[in-house]
Protein backbone atom coordinates (compact mmCIF):
# COMPACT_ATOMS: atom_id res chain seq x y z
CA UNK A 1 0.00 0.00 0.00
CA UNK A 2 1.53 3.31 -1.04
CA UNK A 3 0.72 6.71 0.36
CA UNK A 4 1.00 9.70 -1.92
CA UNK A 5 0.73 13.41 -1.30
CA UNK A 6 -2.70 14.51 -0.08
CA UNK A 7 -4.95 16.11 -2.68
CA UNK A 8 -5.40 19.86 -2.91
CA UNK A 9 -7.35 21.53 -0.12
CA UNK A 10 -7.69 25.06 -1.44
CA UNK A 11 -11.36 25.31 -0.51
CA UNK A 12 -10.73 24.06 3.01
CA UNK A 13 -7.82 26.45 3.48
CA UNK A 14 -10.11 29.36 2.77
CA UNK A 15 -13.16 28.12 4.62
CA UNK A 16 -11.76 26.82 7.90
CA UNK A 17 -11.02 30.23 9.32
CA UNK A 18 -13.45 31.84 11.68
CA UNK A 19 -12.31 30.73 15.15
CA UNK A 20 -10.71 33.84 16.67
CA UNK A 21 -10.57 32.67 20.30
CA UNK A 22 -7.11 32.19 21.84
CA UNK A 23 -5.74 28.65 21.72
CA UNK A 24 -5.98 26.81 25.00
CA UNK A 25 -2.56 26.65 26.69
CA UNK A 26 -3.22 23.34 28.42
CA UNK A 27 -0.02 21.42 27.74
CA UNK A 28 -0.65 17.71 27.40
CA UNK A 29 2.23 15.34 28.24
CA UNK A 30 2.26 11.66 27.32
CA UNK A 31 4.07 9.84 30.12
CA UNK A 32 5.42 6.31 30.62
CA UNK A 33 6.15 5.15 34.18
CA UNK A 34 8.60 2.27 34.68
CA UNK A 35 9.87 0.36 37.69
CA UNK A 36 13.46 -0.74 38.31
CA UNK A 37 13.03 -3.66 35.92
CA UNK A 38 11.71 -1.40 33.13
CA UNK A 39 8.20 -2.79 33.53
CA UNK A 40 5.19 -0.45 33.30
CA UNK A 41 3.72 0.86 36.55
CA UNK A 42 -0.03 0.94 36.05
CA UNK A 43 -1.53 2.06 39.38
CA UNK A 44 -0.42 5.70 39.62
CA UNK A 45 -2.82 8.56 40.31
CA UNK A 46 -2.70 12.29 39.66
CA UNK A 47 -1.20 12.85 43.12
CA UNK A 48 1.84 10.71 42.24
CA UNK A 49 3.05 13.10 39.52
CA UNK A 50 4.94 16.38 39.65
CA UNK A 51 5.57 18.72 36.71
CA UNK A 52 8.05 21.58 36.51
CA UNK A 53 8.23 24.10 33.67
CA UNK A 54 11.59 25.89 33.50
CA UNK A 55 12.18 24.63 37.04
CA UNK A 56 8.92 26.03 38.43
CA UNK A 57 6.28 23.60 39.83
CA UNK A 58 2.99 23.47 37.91
CA UNK A 59 -0.49 22.43 39.02
CA UNK A 60 -1.73 19.37 37.15
CA UNK A 61 -5.26 20.03 35.92
CA UNK A 62 -5.75 17.10 33.53
CA UNK A 63 -4.97 13.44 34.16
CA UNK A 64 -5.77 10.27 32.24
CA UNK A 65 -4.60 6.68 32.70
CA UNK A 66 -4.25 4.79 29.43
CA UNK A 67 -4.06 1.02 29.70
CA UNK A 68 -3.86 -1.73 27.11
CA UNK A 69 -7.54 -2.63 27.22
CA UNK A 70 -9.25 -2.66 23.85
CA UNK A 71 -12.52 -0.79 24.07
CA UNK A 72 -15.50 -2.47 22.54
CA UNK A 73 -16.93 -0.93 19.42
CA UNK A 74 -19.75 1.41 20.50
CA UNK A 75 -23.30 0.17 20.38
CA UNK A 76 -24.90 2.07 17.54
CA UNK A 77 -28.45 3.27 17.16
CA UNK A 78 -30.28 2.79 13.83
CA UNK A 79 -28.60 4.74 10.97
CA UNK A 80 -25.56 5.51 13.14
CA UNK A 81 -21.94 4.97 12.04
CA UNK A 82 -18.73 5.12 14.05
CA UNK A 83 -15.03 5.80 13.46
CA UNK A 84 -14.16 2.86 15.71
CA UNK A 85 -15.05 -0.52 14.29
CA UNK A 86 -14.17 -4.08 15.16
CA UNK A 87 -10.70 -3.67 13.62
CA UNK A 88 -9.78 -0.79 15.97
CA UNK A 89 -6.60 -1.16 18.02
CA UNK A 90 -5.86 0.44 21.43
CA UNK A 91 -2.24 1.37 20.71
CA UNK A 92 0.45 0.68 18.11
CA UNK A 93 4.16 0.02 17.70
CA UNK A 94 5.66 0.67 14.27
CA UNK A 95 9.03 -0.24 12.81
CA UNK A 96 9.84 2.47 10.26
CA UNK A 97 12.61 1.20 7.96
CA UNK A 98 14.11 4.35 6.45
CA UNK A 99 15.66 3.31 3.13
CA UNK A 100 16.04 6.92 1.99
CA UNK A 101 18.45 7.74 4.81
CA UNK A 102 20.28 4.42 4.99
CA UNK A 103 23.49 4.07 3.03
CA UNK A 104 23.59 1.38 0.34
CA UNK A 105 25.98 -0.72 2.41
CA UNK A 106 23.91 -0.71 5.61
CA UNK A 107 20.45 -1.43 4.14
CA UNK A 108 21.05 -5.16 3.86
CA UNK A 109 22.31 -5.40 7.43
CA UNK A 110 19.32 -3.42 8.73
CA UNK A 111 16.89 -5.65 6.78
CA UNK A 112 18.57 -8.76 8.20
CA UNK A 113 18.27 -7.40 11.77
CA UNK A 114 14.59 -6.51 11.25
CA UNK A 115 13.82 -9.98 9.87
CA UNK A 116 15.70 -11.74 12.68
CA UNK A 117 13.97 -9.61 15.31
CA UNK A 118 10.46 -10.17 13.94
CA UNK A 119 10.86 -13.91 13.33
CA UNK A 120 11.83 -14.44 16.97
CA UNK A 121 8.97 -12.46 18.52
CA UNK A 122 6.62 -14.37 20.79
CA UNK A 123 3.83 -11.82 20.29
CA UNK A 124 3.17 -9.29 17.56
CA UNK A 125 0.01 -7.68 18.88
CA UNK A 126 -0.53 -4.24 17.37
CA UNK A 127 2.88 -4.26 15.69
CA UNK A 128 3.30 -2.88 12.16
CA UNK A 129 6.06 -2.39 9.59
CA UNK A 130 6.40 0.54 7.18
CA UNK A 131 9.16 1.64 4.82
CA UNK A 132 10.30 5.10 3.78
CA UNK A 133 11.21 4.46 0.15
CA UNK A 134 14.17 5.91 -1.64
CA UNK A 135 11.90 8.66 -3.03
CA UNK A 136 10.55 9.54 0.43
CA UNK A 137 7.18 7.78 0.15
CA UNK A 138 5.55 5.77 2.91
CA UNK A 139 5.00 2.09 2.05
CA UNK A 140 3.09 -0.34 4.29
CA UNK A 141 4.68 -3.79 4.48
CA UNK A 142 2.26 -4.76 7.23
CA UNK A 143 0.09 -1.72 7.87
CA UNK A 144 -2.72 -0.79 10.19
CA UNK A 145 -5.86 -2.92 9.76
CA UNK A 146 -8.26 -1.92 7.01
CA UNK A 147 -10.84 -4.66 7.35
CA UNK A 148 -9.28 -6.80 4.58
CA UNK A 149 -6.76 -8.80 6.62
CA UNK A 150 -6.28 -12.45 5.71
CA UNK A 151 -6.23 -15.41 8.09
CA UNK A 152 -2.44 -15.20 8.56
CA UNK A 153 -2.48 -11.55 9.67
CA UNK A 154 -1.98 -12.49 13.33
CA UNK A 155 1.20 -14.45 12.47
CA UNK A 156 2.66 -12.13 9.88
CA UNK A 157 6.03 -11.84 11.63
CA UNK A 158 6.74 -15.53 11.02
CA UNK A 159 6.45 -14.92 7.27
CA UNK A 160 8.37 -11.67 7.23
CA UNK A 161 11.47 -12.81 5.29
CA UNK A 162 9.83 -13.58 1.92
CA UNK A 163 7.44 -10.66 2.36
CA UNK A 164 10.14 -8.09 3.10
CA UNK A 165 12.46 -9.53 0.42
CA UNK A 166 9.73 -9.08 -2.20
CA UNK A 167 8.98 -5.54 -1.05
CA UNK A 168 12.65 -4.52 -1.12
CA UNK A 169 13.00 -5.80 -4.68
CA UNK A 170 10.16 -3.48 -5.61
CA UNK A 171 11.17 -0.29 -3.79
CA UNK A 172 14.96 -0.51 -3.42
CA UNK A 173 17.41 1.12 -5.76
CA UNK A 174 20.36 3.52 -5.51
CA UNK A 175 19.60 7.02 -4.26
CA UNK A 176 19.06 9.48 -7.14
CA UNK A 177 22.04 11.81 -7.35
CA UNK A 178 19.81 14.89 -7.66
CA UNK A 179 18.35 14.40 -4.15
CA UNK A 180 20.79 16.39 -2.01
CA UNK A 181 20.79 16.44 1.77
CA UNK A 182 18.56 19.51 2.11
CA UNK A 183 15.82 18.02 -0.08
CA UNK A 184 16.23 14.63 1.55
CA UNK A 185 15.80 16.16 5.01
CA UNK A 186 12.57 17.85 3.97
CA UNK A 187 11.30 14.61 2.39
CA UNK A 188 12.12 12.78 5.62
CA UNK A 189 10.15 15.26 7.71
CA UNK A 190 7.22 14.91 5.29
CA UNK A 191 7.33 11.10 5.57
CA UNK A 192 7.38 11.26 9.38
CA UNK A 193 4.47 13.68 9.28
CA UNK A 194 2.56 11.26 7.03
CA UNK A 195 3.36 8.45 9.45
CA UNK A 196 1.85 10.51 12.26
CA UNK A 197 -1.31 11.09 10.23
CA UNK A 198 -1.59 7.38 9.47
CA UNK A 199 -1.28 6.63 13.19
CA UNK A 200 -4.01 9.12 14.08
CA UNK A 201 -6.32 6.18 13.33
CA UNK A 202 -5.17 4.70 16.66
CA UNK A 203 -6.58 6.22 19.88
CA UNK A 204 -3.79 5.29 22.32
CA UNK A 205 -0.04 5.82 22.46
CA UNK A 206 1.98 5.14 19.31
CA UNK A 207 5.73 4.32 19.40
CA UNK A 208 7.79 4.43 16.19
CA UNK A 209 11.11 2.56 16.05
CA UNK A 210 12.85 4.61 13.37
CA UNK A 211 15.65 2.57 11.74
CA UNK A 212 17.79 5.14 9.97
CA UNK A 213 21.17 6.77 9.56
CA UNK A 214 19.57 10.10 10.45
CA UNK A 215 19.14 13.57 9.03
CA UNK A 216 20.78 16.83 10.10
CA UNK A 217 19.25 19.63 12.13
CA UNK A 218 21.47 22.14 10.33
CA UNK A 219 23.70 22.49 7.28
CA UNK A 220 26.80 24.63 7.03
CA UNK A 221 27.51 26.76 3.96
CA UNK A 222 29.84 24.11 2.49
CA UNK A 223 26.94 21.65 2.36
CA UNK A 224 24.14 24.00 1.29
CA UNK A 225 23.21 24.45 -2.36
CA UNK A 226 22.94 28.22 -1.71
CA UNK A 227 26.28 28.56 0.05
CA UNK A 228 24.50 29.69 3.24
CA UNK A 229 23.83 27.96 6.54
CA UNK A 230 20.49 26.15 6.75
CA UNK A 231 18.66 25.56 10.03
CA UNK A 232 15.99 22.83 10.04
CA UNK A 233 14.89 23.59 13.62
CA UNK A 234 11.63 25.29 12.51
CA UNK A 235 10.71 22.19 10.48
CA UNK A 236 11.60 19.99 13.44
CA UNK A 237 9.40 22.16 15.66
CA UNK A 238 6.42 21.83 13.29
CA UNK A 239 7.00 18.10 12.93
CA UNK A 240 7.21 17.57 16.69
CA UNK A 241 3.90 19.40 17.09
CA UNK A 242 2.29 17.22 14.41
CA UNK A 243 3.62 14.02 16.02
CA UNK A 244 2.48 15.27 19.42
CA UNK A 245 -1.03 15.80 18.04
CA UNK A 246 -1.07 12.13 17.04
CA UNK A 247 0.49 10.87 20.29
CA UNK A 248 3.57 9.54 18.47
CA UNK A 249 6.90 8.97 20.23
CA UNK A 250 10.11 8.33 18.27
CA UNK A 251 12.55 5.55 19.23
CA UNK A 252 15.51 6.09 16.87
CA UNK A 253 17.96 3.30 16.02
CA UNK A 254 20.97 4.32 13.96
CA UNK A 255 21.99 1.40 11.75
CA UNK A 256 25.39 1.89 10.09
CA UNK A 257 28.19 -0.37 8.97
CA UNK A 258 30.73 -1.22 11.72
CA UNK A 259 33.51 1.35 11.85
CA UNK A 260 31.45 4.14 10.23
CA UNK A 261 32.06 7.62 11.71
CA UNK A 262 29.30 8.99 13.92
CA UNK A 263 28.52 11.93 11.68
CA UNK A 264 25.74 12.29 9.18
CA UNK A 265 27.24 12.11 5.74
CA UNK A 266 30.76 11.33 6.88
CA UNK A 267 30.51 8.24 4.70
CA UNK A 268 29.81 8.26 0.99
CA UNK A 269 26.27 8.94 -0.14
CA UNK A 270 26.03 12.71 -0.05
CA UNK A 271 24.37 13.17 3.31
CA UNK A 272 26.92 15.49 4.90
CA UNK A 273 25.82 17.81 7.68
CA UNK A 274 27.34 20.57 9.68
CA UNK A 275 25.95 22.87 12.28
CA UNK A 276 25.70 26.61 11.95
CA UNK A 277 29.21 27.05 13.30
CA UNK A 278 30.64 24.70 10.74
CA UNK A 279 31.19 21.78 13.09
CA UNK A 280 29.98 18.28 12.32
CA UNK A 281 26.51 17.35 13.56
CA UNK A 282 26.54 13.97 15.24
CA UNK A 283 23.86 11.59 13.96
CA UNK A 284 23.03 10.30 17.43
CA UNK A 285 22.63 13.86 18.75
CA UNK A 286 20.21 14.62 15.94
CA UNK A 287 18.19 11.44 16.39
CA UNK A 288 18.05 11.86 20.14
CA UNK A 289 16.57 15.32 19.59
CA UNK A 290 13.61 13.60 17.92
CA UNK A 291 13.27 11.30 20.93
CA UNK A 292 13.47 14.19 23.40
CA UNK A 293 10.79 16.35 21.79
CA UNK A 294 8.36 13.43 21.27
CA UNK A 295 8.83 11.52 24.54
CA UNK A 296 10.56 8.48 23.05
CA UNK A 297 13.79 6.80 24.07
CA UNK A 298 17.18 7.86 22.75
CA UNK A 299 19.41 5.71 20.54
CA UNK A 300 21.14 3.64 23.23
CA UNK A 301 22.45 0.40 21.78
CA UNK A 302 21.98 0.59 17.96
CA UNK A 303 20.16 -2.72 18.49
CA UNK A 304 16.84 -2.94 16.62
CA UNK A 305 15.64 -5.87 18.74
CA UNK A 306 16.36 -4.03 21.98
CA UNK A 307 14.69 -0.83 20.78
CA UNK A 308 11.61 -2.73 19.61
CA UNK A 309 11.33 -4.57 22.93
CA UNK A 310 11.42 -1.27 24.81
CA UNK A 311 8.93 0.40 22.47
CA UNK A 312 6.45 -2.51 22.67
CA UNK A 313 6.80 -2.56 26.44
CA UNK A 314 6.36 1.19 26.88
CA UNK A 315 3.28 1.41 24.67
CA UNK A 316 1.09 -0.86 26.83
CA UNK A 317 0.51 1.53 29.74
CA UNK A 318 0.84 5.30 29.71
CA UNK A 319 -0.53 8.40 31.36
CA UNK A 320 -1.48 11.84 30.20
CA UNK A 321 -0.94 14.82 32.47
CA UNK A 322 -1.76 18.40 31.58
CA UNK A 323 -1.20 21.85 33.03
CA UNK A 324 -1.75 25.44 31.99
CA UNK A 325 1.55 26.94 30.88
CA UNK A 326 2.20 30.52 32.05
CA UNK A 327 1.12 33.14 29.52
CA UNK A 328 4.57 34.75 29.43
CA UNK A 329 6.07 31.43 28.30
CA UNK A 330 4.87 31.86 24.72
CA UNK A 331 7.98 33.70 23.61
CA UNK A 332 9.00 31.68 20.53
CA UNK A 333 11.62 29.77 22.51
CA UNK A 334 12.19 26.20 23.65
CA UNK A 335 11.13 25.54 27.25
CA UNK A 336 12.32 22.64 29.35
CA UNK A 337 9.73 20.57 31.16
CA UNK A 338 10.24 17.74 33.62
CA UNK A 339 7.82 15.11 34.91
CA UNK A 340 8.72 13.18 38.04
CA UNK A 341 7.00 10.63 40.28
CA UNK A 342 6.73 10.90 44.05
CA UNK A 343 6.73 7.13 44.40
CA UNK A 344 10.20 5.77 45.11
CA UNK A 345 11.77 3.60 42.42
CA UNK A 346 9.55 4.81 39.57
CA UNK A 347 11.30 6.21 36.49
CA UNK A 348 9.39 8.61 34.24
CA UNK A 349 9.83 8.82 30.49
CA UNK A 350 8.32 11.89 28.80
CA UNK A 351 9.22 14.70 26.45
CA UNK A 352 11.88 17.01 27.83
CA UNK A 353 10.45 20.28 26.56
CA UNK A 354 8.23 22.09 24.09
CA UNK A 355 8.49 24.85 21.52
CA UNK A 356 6.47 27.78 22.88
CA UNK A 357 5.81 29.44 19.54
CA UNK A 358 3.25 32.21 19.50
CA UNK A 359 0.53 31.50 16.94
CA UNK A 360 -2.47 33.36 15.65
CA UNK A 361 -5.77 32.60 17.43
CA UNK A 362 -7.26 29.38 16.09
CA UNK A 363 -4.20 28.48 14.04
CA UNK A 364 -3.52 25.23 15.92
CA UNK A 365 -7.06 24.00 15.36
CA UNK A 366 -6.99 24.90 11.67
CA UNK A 367 -3.68 23.09 11.06
CA UNK A 368 -4.91 19.90 12.74
CA UNK A 369 -8.24 19.92 10.89
CA UNK A 370 -6.61 20.60 7.51
CA UNK A 371 -4.23 17.66 8.03
CA UNK A 372 -7.04 15.20 8.75
CA UNK A 373 -9.20 16.60 5.95
CA UNK A 374 -6.52 15.46 3.50
CA UNK A 375 -6.38 11.82 4.60
CA UNK A 376 -8.14 8.85 3.01
CA UNK A 377 -9.19 7.43 6.38
CA UNK A 378 -10.82 8.60 9.58
CA UNK A 379 -8.84 9.66 12.64
CA UNK A 380 -9.89 7.79 15.78
CA UNK A 381 -8.05 9.47 18.65
CA UNK A 382 -11.46 10.83 19.63
CA UNK A 383 -14.27 8.29 19.35
CA UNK A 384 -17.22 9.53 17.30
CA UNK A 385 -20.54 8.03 16.36
CA UNK A 386 -23.47 9.68 14.66
CA UNK A 387 -26.05 9.82 11.94
CA UNK A 388 -26.77 12.04 8.95
CA UNK A 389 -30.36 12.26 7.70
CA UNK A 390 -32.37 14.56 5.47
CA UNK A 391 -33.53 17.59 7.42
CA UNK A 392 -37.37 17.45 7.42
CA UNK A 393 -37.49 21.25 7.58
CA UNK A 394 -35.14 21.84 4.66
CA UNK A 395 -34.70 19.23 1.91
CA UNK A 396 -31.42 20.89 0.84
CA UNK A 397 -29.86 20.26 4.26
CA UNK A 398 -28.89 17.24 6.32
CA UNK A 399 -29.44 16.83 10.05
CA UNK A 400 -26.21 15.84 11.78
CA UNK A 401 -26.43 14.14 15.17
CA UNK A 402 -23.10 13.35 16.81
CA UNK A 403 -21.91 11.67 20.00
CA UNK A 404 -18.34 12.46 21.10
CA UNK A 405 -16.64 10.01 23.47
CA UNK A 406 -16.01 12.07 26.62
CA UNK A 407 -13.28 9.62 27.75
CA UNK A 408 -11.12 10.94 24.88
CA UNK A 409 -11.55 14.64 25.69
CA UNK A 410 -9.24 16.61 28.00
CA UNK A 411 -11.29 18.30 30.73
CA UNK A 412 -9.45 20.95 32.71
CA UNK A 413 -10.73 21.37 36.26
CA UNK A 414 -11.91 24.91 37.03
CA UNK A 415 -13.39 25.06 40.51
CA UNK A 416 -16.48 22.85 40.66
CA UNK A 417 -16.72 22.57 36.88
CA UNK A 418 -14.82 20.76 34.15
CA UNK A 419 -14.12 22.65 30.93
CA UNK A 420 -13.13 21.47 27.48
CA UNK A 421 -12.57 23.35 24.24
CA UNK A 422 -13.61 21.42 21.15
CA UNK A 423 -13.45 22.67 17.58
CA UNK A 424 -15.62 21.16 14.85
CA UNK A 425 -15.53 21.43 11.05
CA UNK A 426 -17.60 19.85 8.29
CA UNK A 427 -15.80 18.98 5.04
CA UNK A 428 -17.48 17.94 1.78
CA UNK A 429 -15.63 15.98 -0.92
CA UNK A 430 -16.84 16.85 -4.41
CA UNK A 431 -16.52 15.35 -7.85
CA UNK A 432 -13.05 15.85 -9.39
CA UNK A 433 -11.25 15.85 -6.04
CA UNK A 434 -12.34 19.32 -4.99
CA UNK A 435 -13.15 20.02 -1.35
CA UNK A 436 -15.31 22.54 0.48
CA UNK A 437 -15.48 23.12 4.19
CA UNK A 438 -17.37 25.01 6.85
CA UNK A 439 -15.79 27.58 9.13
CA UNK A 440 -14.40 26.07 12.33
CA UNK A 441 -17.23 25.85 14.87
CA UNK A 442 -16.22 26.61 18.50
CA UNK A 443 -17.85 24.07 20.82
CA UNK A 444 -16.89 24.83 24.43
CA UNK A 445 -18.15 22.44 27.10
CA UNK A 446 -18.72 23.45 30.73
CA UNK A 447 -19.88 20.54 32.89
CA UNK A 448 -20.70 20.08 36.52
CA UNK A 449 -19.49 16.83 38.07
CA UNK A 450 -22.90 15.26 37.44
CA UNK A 451 -23.02 16.43 33.82
CA UNK A 452 -19.54 15.12 33.14
CA UNK A 453 -20.42 11.68 34.46
CA UNK A 454 -23.50 11.65 32.23
CA UNK A 455 -21.34 12.60 29.24
CA UNK A 456 -18.91 9.77 30.02
CA UNK A 457 -21.84 7.39 29.84
CA UNK A 458 -23.83 8.84 26.94
CA UNK A 459 -21.28 10.94 25.06
CA UNK A 460 -21.03 14.66 24.37
CA UNK A 461 -23.94 15.50 22.09
CA UNK A 462 -23.60 17.84 19.10
CA UNK A 463 -26.39 18.50 16.58
CA UNK A 464 -26.43 20.78 13.58
CA UNK A 465 -28.29 21.25 10.31
CA UNK A 466 -25.74 21.13 7.49
CA UNK A 467 -26.38 22.44 3.94
CA UNK A 468 -25.19 19.80 1.45
CA UNK A 469 -24.76 20.30 -2.29
CA UNK A 470 -25.88 17.52 -4.61
CA UNK A 471 -22.28 17.46 -5.89
CA UNK A 472 -20.97 16.15 -2.55
CA UNK A 473 -20.12 12.45 -2.56
CA UNK A 474 -18.78 12.22 1.00
CA UNK A 475 -19.21 14.38 4.09
CA UNK A 476 -16.62 14.29 6.87
CA UNK A 477 -17.07 15.69 10.36
CA UNK A 478 -13.83 16.56 12.19
CA UNK A 479 -13.56 17.17 15.94
CA UNK A 480 -10.39 18.64 17.47
CA UNK A 481 -9.70 18.86 21.22
CA UNK A 482 -7.60 21.95 21.94
CA UNK A 483 -6.69 20.64 25.39
CA UNK A 484 -5.10 17.32 24.42
CA UNK A 485 -4.49 18.00 20.68
CA UNK A 486 -6.43 14.79 19.98
CA UNK A 487 -8.55 14.62 16.84
CA UNK A 488 -11.29 12.42 15.45
CA UNK A 489 -13.22 12.32 12.21
CA UNK A 490 -16.30 10.57 10.93
CA UNK A 491 -17.10 10.17 7.23
CA UNK A 492 -20.62 9.76 5.86
CA UNK A 493 -20.93 8.39 2.30
CA UNK A 494 -23.62 10.13 0.29
CA UNK A 495 -25.01 9.46 -3.16
CA UNK A 496 -21.97 10.12 -5.30
CA UNK A 497 -22.60 12.47 -8.24
CA UNK A 498 -22.80 10.95 -11.71
CA UNK A 499 -19.46 10.81 -13.57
Amino acid sequence: MKFGVAFGLAFVLAALRGDDSPDLKLLDLNVVALDGHEQPVNDLTIDDFQVTDAGKPQKILFFRHRDSALRKAPKLAPNEVSNRGTESVPYATVILFDLMNESFGSRGNAAYEIIKTLENLDKSDYLYLYIVTIEGRLFAVHGLPNGEEGPDAAHWTKLIKPQLDNVLKTVLRNRPVEVDVAIRTQLTFAALDQMGLELSRVPGRKNVVWVTDGVPIGLGPNRSDTGESVDFTPQLRRLSQALERSGVAIYPVRQVMPGSPDRIGATSGGAGATGGAGTGMLSIETLNEFADVTGGRPNLTKDIGRALKLAMNDVRVSYQVGYYAPEHNWDNKFHKVRVTCKRKGVHIQAKTGYYAWAVQPGEGSEQAIRAVAGTQFDAAEIGLSGSLTVDPKDKRSMQLNLRIDAHDVAFGQQGDHSDAQLRIAVVGYLRGGMVEGSPVIPFDVHYSAEEREKARSEGIVFSRSVPVSDQVGRLRLIVFDRGSNAIGSLTFPLNAPAP
